[in-house]
């Protein structure tokens, strides 16, 4: 039997972000799902490899992703837009 991979408090928070962001399609049509979906997936690929060392970088996308799903799941929303985060180096 394989020990759980223990995290830390950050990880714990991105991946529940990650399965709530995924939740809330559900609320949403489902051509608007699966958009959705994608687009999630795609951006936590595209920030997985973000050092765990980088706390504060961690805790801007987090922050940044919250206000973008408050945004994304107001009524009146039924498509998404591309939207590129650049890097703060």
């Amino acid at each position: 039997v394989a020990m759980a991979a223990r995290r830390s408090g950050l990880q714990k928070e991105v991946l529940s972000f990650y399965r709530y962001c995924l939740r809330s399609a559900r609320d949403k049509p489902q051509e608007f799902k699966e958009q959705m979906v994608a687009a999630v997936r795609s951006e936590f690929k595209k920030n997985s490899s973000v050092p765990k060392t980088e706390i504060s970088r961690i805790e801007y996308l987090l922050r940044l992703g919250r206000k973008q799903l408050d945004r994304v799941m107001q009524d009146n929303v039924d498509f998404l837009s591309s939207v590129t985060v650049k890097s703060r180096s």
